[in-house]
């Protein structure tokens, strides 16, 4: 009786992943059979925006359905992040931010999310990360600019995010200076500011690379691991002592826990739409920024690398 009830066990547990299996494949060859929703994490009509419309009309044309962009900015990415993490996991909500929405701010803000809470898809372009300030600045150099800090008793900074805020936090203790944070909402902002000394410097994710070459703006720092494509004889701030630096991206992700096989198609017509033409000329062309395409699986090591980095650091606040 018990070698029967083992048999009919073991019948039932083959049987049941068969199912699973058919189920799976059936869900992979019917998806998409509706509209998906594209959650952007910034406001309509910039830079980042754009970028999303073209991946959203890449991925139309691939997949057969309409991709619905909804922007959701607010947080530097947290409110569509929240959103995205409550949707179901079934291929037809996905979400593009930067990288910093996932791997940094549930360490900085009160999130309802953690960055284990989603599947990672892939990266479109790399940021151009730098501290920038006017042409008319009487500093050029990060040197020049501590060095007037002091003489002059203090920076005004325009921070885009909690992030970039931390960040001035950390330089001002480390450099014995004072840095007067002034939150700006957008990156226009900021050139614009610099640019009529209303602030001393200001972060930039790659605004300013459009205000080059005597347009009203210069790269006192770049912030990325490697000198910027656009500056390349501007040092990081890797090269200036700091033991790290703030490499980013605009990326694709989705709530965790995507069937496979549906997850595997999504991922292959993401990778298209990120290195079509239509959005590598955007990229390079226009914003200037490398259309850099991670992997899955590439990106979800750089996520978990640069979350443990930042609990890290900014547990230390």
């Amino acid at each position: 009786m018990r070698l029967i009830k083992h048999c009919a066990a073991a019948v039932l547990a083959v049987s049941t992943l068969f199912t699973l299996v058919l189920s799976g494949t059936a869900q992979a060859a019917d998806w998409p059979s509706k509209p998906i929703t594209l959650l952007v994490g910034f406001s309509a009509g910039g830079g980042a925006d754009t970028l999303a419309r073209l991946m959203a009309h890449a991925l139309e044309k691939d997949l057969g359905q309409p991709v619905v962009v909804d922007n959701k900015a607010g947080g530097g990415g947290v409110v569509m992040a929240t959103l995205l993490q409550r949707a179901p996991a079934d291929g037809y909500t996905i979400g593009f931010t930067s990288d910093s929405t996932f791997d940094a701010l549930p360490f900085i803000v009160r999130t309802a999310y953690q960055p284990d809470d989603f599947d990672y898809l892939a990266t479109v372009t790399e940021l151009q990360n730098a501290l920038v300030a006017g042409a008319s600045a009487p500093f050029s150099t990060w040197d020049e600019m501590l060095a007037y800090a002091r003489e002059e008793g203090g920076l005004t900074f325009g921070s885009l995010s909690p992030i970039t805020t931390k960040f001035a936090e950390r330089w001002a203790k480390k450099e014995g200076i004072n840095v007067r944070t002034v939150p700006i909402k957008g990156g226009r902002q900021i050139i614009t500011d610099v640019m009529g000394r209303h602030l001393d410097v200001g972060w930039s994710a790659g605004v300013h690379q459009a205000y080059l070459n005597d347009k009203g703006v210069k790269v006192i720092v770049g912030m990325n691991d490697k000198r910027l494509s656009t500056s390349p004889d501007v040092p990081t701030i890797g090269e200036h002592g700091y033991g790290r630096s703030y490499t980013s991206y605009f990326m694709l992700a989705a709530p965790k826990g995507i069937p496979s096989p549906v997850r595997e198609k999504l991922l292959a017509a993401i990778r298209k739409a990120a290195t079509s033409k239509d959005v590598a000329n955007l990229a390079e062309e226009k914003m200037k920024f490398p259309n850099v395409v991670l992997s899955a699986e590439q990106l979800t090591r750089f996520i978990q690398t640069q979350s443990m980095e930042n609990k890290r650091e900014f547990s230390e606040q």
